[in-house]
């Protein structure tokens, strides 16, 4: 028979191995793999384990809300509740921030011009085609930006946004949901969550939501202007130099849209920016084709209905390819590579970059291409002037 003092050591010893399992069974269910099932959504999973859906796509690299059934998630360790209360803290006042900076950019409320917003004063007789021309937007671009129809009149005096300097927004009215909002505007409700950092799809009346990634450039354009004005000078010039180059005439219009377009590699990106010191997706391509004698539209939306329509299974150098972004309509394109690569003035990656057309952002945006030229033209060496 065991004596007391035995007796209560094994007790201790139970104790402290029951006291390890279960501590050991914690550690297990916070790191374990969990498989996306049929309608599954990471804010769903995330409340199902009790972890923020941030923290799932870091522990999994994610570079898109969007998920395949089938695939294999990591769940992350859920956090202590002091950790949660300091992050969440953090977060919220981030929030704040950002909320107060979205309803300034946006507000529209005043008509003197902050940095890079544009407001034009409708003065008798003019309307949204004459105004729309003057600013080189489409007309219905304008009437999109102000939320007007393209048939409205216009009064004398009322003041039209021609330039933005925030991303669109919207103003949480009451009976709103996460995925009303969502659908209204084109978006999936776990994009809108995305863009405005939300963990949780509750709403509150008055909340103020970004319908759109914005990025006005000011930090790659604006932090150095004399260095950017230096740049831009050398690199007007470098092309200058290659189209009076004679080695120029003996390329291919395949290899010199290709010269010509690597050469603008890392110019800052900026929304409504047609030069070398910021410029947008649009802009970008337009002053791509210029250098090949071609004239292209201004707009996205304009340069959509240039060209012939070419399947992506059929996509040739040269080629231009459209998404929609932030909007209904093509809202964003570039100049495809071949090797399912493209390039084009990102507003996410801040500057003109070579993309893959499989990365899950503009896999899920693709909406098609156009084809400017042949695969003859492209194909014929351009003779030059040698008289």
């Amino acid at each position: 028979m065991m004596r007391k003092g035995e007796t209560v050591m094994m007790r201790h010893f139970l104790f402290v191995l029951i006291f390890m399992f279960i501590l050991g069974a914690g550690e297990v269910g916070a790191n374990q793999t969990y498989v996306v099932k049929k309608r599954d959504t990471l804010n769903k999973i995330a409340k199902r384990f009790k972890v923020s859906a941030k923290d799932i796509k870091l522990a999994n690299d994610l570079d898109s809300v969007t998920l395949r059934p089938g695939e294999k998630l990591k769940i992350p360790a859920r956090e202590t509740r002091r950790k949660r209360h300091g992050r969440e803290a953090a977060r919220k006042e981030s929030f704040r921030h950002r909320r107060a900076a979205l309803a300034k950019a946006a507000s529209g409320e005043t008509v003197a011009p902050k940095s890079g917003t544009l407001y034009h004063t409708v003065k008798r007789g003019e309307t949204l085609a004459s105004i729309s021309r003057k600013y080189s937007l489409s007309a219905g671009e304008l009437a999109e930006l102000n939320g007007l129809k393209k048939s409205a009149r216009l009064k004398p005096g009322r003041h039209l946004l021609v330039k933005r300097d925030g991303p669109r927004t919207y103003v949480v009215k009451r009976g709103d949901t996460i995925y009303k909002i969502a659908n209204r505007f084109n978006l999936s409700a776990e994009d809108l969550m995305e863009i405005n950092d939300l963990d949780s799809e509750k709403l509150k009346t008055g909340q103020r939501l970004a319908l759109e990634v914005w990025d006005d450039g000011s930090d790659a354009v604006n932090s150095n202007a004399n260095a950017n004005a230096e740049a831009s000078a050398s690199l007007s010039a470098d092309i200058k130099a290659m189209e009076a180059s004679p080695e120029l005439q003996t390329l291919s219009v395949k290899d010199r849209l290709i010269l010509f377009a690597k050469k603008m590699l890392n110019i800052p990106y900026r929304f409504g920016g047609n030069t070398f010191m910021g410029i947008d997706c649009s802009a970008y391509v337009q002053k791509v084709f210029a250098l090949l004698d071609m004239s292209l539209p201004r707009t996205a939306r304009e340069q959509y209905h240039v060209g012939e329509p070419v399947s992506k299974d059929d996509l040739s150098i040269g080629d231009l390819v459209f998404f929609r972004t932030y909007a209904s309509f093509p809202s964003h394109v570039g100049i495809y590579l071949g090797n399912n690569l493209f390039i084009h003035a990102s507003s996410r990656n801040k500057k003109v970059s070579i993309d893959s057309l499989d990365t899950p952002y503009y896999l899920k945006r693709f909406i098609g291409a156009k084809r400017l030229f042949n695969d003859e033209m492209k194909d014929t060496v351009v003779q030059g002037d040698n008289g």
